[in-house]
């Protein structure tokens, strides 16, 4: 048997014994599901101003977090490792090259054979990571966290692939047409990137979002919307439209808002949110969204991405220049090999992507709390988000690098109620 195909067979029994052990795991991880919530509502508001985050939330549920963390981990790690490893072993055994001719052979329009190969290969890797995606599917689902069926959730799984194919097919088309044509394609593409960002914002909340989800508009007689739209008002935001997402088709989790750009804009309120947060939550919740907008974090996270972009992608390019070249090599067939240096090379810079982040987002919590002079509202909020979602008040250092684009909740709630930082 050839190497390759060894190596192949190797990771596929590795992957499959790691899988059964976890799903035994998951079997103990209904204990979770059955442990009583705790009645977050009624906490007294001196209990949320004086105590520290730990005698907030409930024991039993942090005890299912740190459960939910250690199955889900490592289906992460081979969600990564099963893309990676594919896109390399795509290039390294010529079966990109040999797609690239048959593909060739069969067509003549030079930008419809880069679509259908860069469609081809995005749906590869969402292939072959199916395994990893479906266990952490079936993890949540066991531990109470997702309402989806099966059959739904692959539903959007197929969905999802299709749209990023299109996606993808249309970016090698722009990327290699410029490739030909400058040797400064890196600067456009970057452009481009940045340009897309913006479009996909307009068009997400009209377009794409109601493909997954049903939207309908918070009734105007209910006192919330009055409270929202001044809330709104006062952040100089005008008038904004706000819609219910119906959230429950598939998860437990509460979640709003704030998304598009231009006539586009809009708050949603999931109706999870809406069914388990008292007003005060929530209107704290969506102050914090209409600080990412008050903060321009749209344009600033666009930018930032576009940078981090064209130095991943320099670097990749330049150690697939090490590598070195096959003979049956040309651009088409090697953006397997970029591409699995590209993912390598995001995983560097992932830490300094999600640090970025929790600034932004611990500077929209400082904005919330501005506009509403409700402790009480966000420390309540963010003890429910600990209790009903599963989340750890205070995950490790290397968690926090890697997974967290929010800071902990342990230490939202010190800040908002000027305590020690219990994450340190």
């Amino acid at each position: 048997m050839p190497r390759a195909k060894a190596v192949v067979l190797g990771v596929a029994i590795l992957f499959a014994s790691l899988l059964m052990m976890f799903c035994a795991s998951c079997a103990n991880a209904q204990i979770g599901e059955r442990q009583m919530e705790r009645r977050v509502t009624e906490i007294p508001v001196s209990e949320l101003l004086s105590q520290p985050p730990a005698k907030l939330v409930d024991v039993h549920r942090q005890a299912a977090a740190y459960q939910l963390v250690s199955l889900t981990r490592p289906a992460w790690f081979a969600w990564i490792a099963l893309q990676l490893f594919a896109l390399f072993y795509l290039w390294a055994s010529g079966t990109a090259a040999r797609s690239r001719d048959t593909l060739k052979r069969s067509i003549r329009s030079p930008a419809l054979v880069r679509f259908i190969f860069g469609a081809a290969l995005a749906g590869i890797v969402q292939l072959v990571a199916l395994p990893a995606q479906f266990f952490d599917y079936r993890v949540l689902r066991v531990m109470g966290l997702s309402t989806q069926s099966t059959a739904g959730w692959f539903g959007d799984v197929l969905i999802t692939a299709l749209l990023e194919m299109v996606v993808v097919g249309v970016l090698v088309v722009i990327v290699l047409w410029l490739v030909d044509r400058t040797h400064l394609w890196w600067v456009y593409v970057a452009a481009l990137i940045f340009g897309l960002t913006f479009l996909l914002s307009y068009v997400f909340p009209i377009v794409i979002e109601p493909i997954f989800n049903r939207f309908t508009p918070l009734p105007p007689n209910r006192p919330l919307t009055a409270r929202i739209e001044t809330l709104a008002r006062r952040a100089g935001e005008g008038q904004l439209p706000i819609y219910v997402s119906d959230l429950s088709r598939r998860t437990h989790a509460g979640n709003a808002y704030v998304v598009g750009i231009g006539p586009s804009r809009r708050i949603v309120i999931g109706d999870t949110l809406l069914d388990a947060a008292t007003d005060n939550e929530i209107l704290f919740i969506v102050a914090h969204e209409l600080g990412h907008d008050v903060h321009g974090d749209t344009l600033r996270g666009s930018l930032f991405g576009a940078i981090i972009f064209v130095v991943a992608a320099a670097l990749a390019v330049l150690i697939a220049d090490r590598v070195g070249f096959r003979r049956d090599d040309d651009p088409l067939s090697r953006l397997t090999l970029v591409g699995a240096l590209l993912g390598c090379v995001y995983l560097l810079f992932l830490p300094a992507i999600n640090g970025y982040s929790r600034v932004i987002e611990s500077s929209a919590d400082a904005y919330a709390l501005q506009l509403t002079h409700d402790r009480a509202g966000g420390t309540r909020a963010f003890v429910r988000f600990a209790d009903e979602d599963l989340a750890l008040i205070c995950p490790s250092r290397f968690a926090r690098l890697y997974w967290y684009t929010h800071p902990p909740l342990g230490t939202r709630i010190a800040n908002l109620n000027g305590q020690r930082n219990p994450c340190p």
